[in-house]
């Protein structure tokens, strides 16, 4: 059953790689082979257990965590399918903060994909165990020691084959185990038959065999004594020894597969059993668990948790230690892809979910107060952007509530109302990811979205002195208005915002109609004098004026402060300011000088750089106007090997230039809206 399970029988694995290289299907044969479901899928006839949404039909790339279980000589394997397609890196790290070790999974060629050096980063980066999984063996030009080679150039730490492939390309049949020195080739029904090890494959063997005895004593200083001295090592030793150097992150073990055939797929479970760690719990305390994804299918919204403590029971009121309140897990289940496995109960380290959890998202914590929360996924900012609005007139309301639902399942995705702009924003990680997310917009809540390029929110402000008058004067008997006021307009520092001074003495204008002269011009500047945009860093000197005891008004004044901070931001120099990001850029080093180059085309400037294992961070200052499409050019500048993440910083002015256009298509508009 797949309740029984103590800790120490459990093994949470991650399936990381490049996309197109297998995950799915490697996930979908480790089901099959170990009974977890009764017919193997496939990704390119829409039938994988694992890949279930249509987008993911549609693009035949997976875009959502995978979540299984495989039961396999007494442990139970979760398998956690993450997304090789960059744009959903979200998902990758929801699965890598619930799984204790990581399989890498890698196409059987020389050229080492973009995507194995990603997710060789994520396992760095996060400290994860790794095993190497080189699948699709038997593909024509297949090519396993090529790939071994081509993995040992670049990666670190070093990897090390635990099995060889027994033939090759279409000939691919089995594989020899160099732990347990035996040889398995596998039957027309997946099942692995012994078999000697082939005679012209003994050198092979015995030279592969004896890296893996170095790797293994050189992870434990006893263990590399008895090396030095005996020559060998023990088949316990070397197990010892391989599993201190994975969990130390020394050694990675690669073996070999053929997801399709079943080939390899019992060996490589029965590696993770014996070499990937437990997850460290505590069984004994109160119920704690942590959400690390959410989704939705047939049944709702849908929360992944991983058990970190305690026993989570069918009906049980968790407090929520991430926001506060209480949480009732009404029905719980053991997740199997698209499909539900019932729960009375999740055990400390295993994986399970809930349905229709009403204030839990990912990222939080569940359980009792002991030692509170678990700190959120460090997830990546937002690097690409698009203004939305809705086809139909009348669906504004539901393309709101449906691109809210959509972000409690993606945290990467953030939606925004731009109140300056009036624009609606939606960010995620690139255009895929939102053209993924436009997609399940139409089709969960049927709404279809148009999108735009997402205005910049530039200000104005002026750059000299000036004086002027407003006036506004209407006397034609009866009650009129008459509202007169002078003022001086003068720059203020950067980031100063609007200052007022009154230095108006005596009564030329009373003290009440002075507050509407000051009303008046903050109304205006928050409309802009030449291209729309808020004007900001102004100071404005209220210096004299006149007033008539019977026509004079608050609304005269008002209009009379509009027509004054128009004319003297007129003739004080208008300029229009534009938002800096300041961004760090993670690529690399061999394209530092691709990046540095390119962000010097962006009019950006080069703060400085730090080495960090094989890549460079450089952080940059850059017109925000100039980044909006950077996300896809990193992209293509790396191969997908780049990252950045940015934030606001302050505002400069922007070269007249390309502030002429701006203004240009701005008076355009309004003129043809007169």
């Amino acid at each position: 059953m797949a309740t029984d399970y103590a800790p120490d029988k459990i093994r949470n694995v991650v399936l990381l790689g490049h996309s197109h290289d297998g995950k799915t299907t490697l996930a979908e044969s480790m089901l099959f082979a170990s009974g977890s479901i009764a017919r193997m899928g496939s990704t390119d006839q829409a039938t994988a257990t694992m890949d279930f949404e249509p987008e993911e039909h549609k693009k035949k790339i997976s875009i959502n965590l995978g979540v299984g279980f495989a039961e396999h000589n007494g442990y139970k394997i979760n398998i956690l399918d993450a997304p090789g397609f960059f744009d959903f890196a979200g998902q990758v790290i929801s699965g890598l903060r619930a799984a204790e070790g990581a399989v890498v999974v890698v196409g059987p060629t020389s050229q080492l994909a973009v995507g194995t050096e990603v997710a060789w980063e994520h396992c760095n980066r996060t400290n994860k165990p790794r095993i190497v999984a080189v699948n699709k063996l038997d593909k024509e030009n297949s090519d396993f020691y090529g790939a071994v080679a081509a993995m040992r150039d670049h990666l670190s730490p070093r990897p090390f084959p635990l099995h060889l492939p027994i033939g090759s390309e279409q000939d691919f049949r089995g594989i020899v185990d160099l732990l347990h020195l035996k040889a398995f080739v596998t039957t027309p029904d997946g099942k692995g038959s012994e078999v000697p090890i082939p005679d012209d494959m003994q050198k092979l063997v015995e030279q592969y065999r004896g890296q893996l005895i170095e790797a293994a004593a050189e992870s434990d200083d006893s263990l590399l004594e008895k090396y030095l001295d005996a020559g060998t090592l023990s088949e316990e030793e070397i197990q010892r020894g391989l599993r201190e150097g994975i969990l130390e992150g020394k050694v990675a073990p690669v073996v070999c597969c053929s997801a399709t055939k079943l080939l390899g797929v019992r060996t490589l479970m029965s590696t993770i059993a014996e070499l990937m760690p437990p997850p460290e719990v505590e069984p004994e305390k109160p119920a704690k668990a942590f959400v690390f994804n959410t989704g939705g299918d047939q049944f709702g919204r849908v929360s992944y948790f991983k058990v970190l403590a305690g026993t989570v029971k069918a009906d049980a009121h968790l407090p929520n230690l991430s926001r506060g309140g209480e949480e009732r897990l009404a029905q719980i289940f053991f997740p199997r892809g698209k499909d539900h496995v019932a729960a009375t109960e999740v055990r400390a380290g295993d994986i399970g979910a809930a349905t229709k959890l009403a204030h839990t998202f990912t990222g939080e914590t569940l359980g009792m107060k002991d030692g509170g929360p678990l700190p959120p996924l460090d997830l990546p900012g937002p690097a690409y952007s698009v203004a939305i609005t809705p086809k139909a007139r009348g669906d504004e309301e539901k393309i709101s509530s449906g691109l809210a639902r959509l972000s409690e399942e993606d945290p990467t995705l953030h939606v925004e109302r731009m109140e300056e702009t009036k624009q609606l924003v939606i960010a995620g990680l690139g255009d895929v990811h939102l053209d993924v997310t436009l997609e399940k917009l139409r089709r969960k809540y049927g709404v279809e979205a148009t999108t735009q390029v997402p205005r910049v929110a530039y200000r104005e402000t002026v750059s000299s002195h000036s004086r002027a008058e407003g006036r506004h004067v209407k006397q034609s008997g009866g009650h009129g208005q008459y509202g007169i006021c002078v003022i001086e307009v003068a720059p203020t520092k950067r980031g100063e915002g609007f200052v007022w001074e009154d230095k108006i003495f005596g009564g030329a204008i009373p003290q009440n109609f002075r507050a509407s002269v000051q009303k008046g011009i903050v109304d205006n500047m928050a409309k802009g004098v030449v291209a729309g945009y808020p004007m900001v860093d102004v100071k404005v000197t209220l210096v004299d004026g006149k007033y008539h005891a019977v026509d004079s008004n608050d609304m005269a004044f008002q209009i009379a402060g509009s027509l004054a901070i128009r004319k003297g931001a007129l003739d004080a120099g208008p300029v229009l300011l534009e938002p800096l990001v300041e961004a760090t850029i993670h690529v690399p080093e061999k394209y530092l000088g691709d990046i540095m180059s390119d962000i010097n085309g962006r009019r950006g400037k080069i703060l400085g750089t730090e080495p960090i294992d094989g890549y460079q961070d450089v952080k940059v200052m850059v017109p925000e106007s100039e980044m909006l499409r950077f996300a896809l050019d990193l992209r293509s500048i790396t191969q997908g090997r780049g990252s950045f993440s940015k934030k606001f910083s302050h505002y400069e002015e922007m070269p007249a230039h390309l502030a002429k256009g701006i203004i240009e298509e701005f008076q355009k508009q309004h003129e043809a809206a007169s």
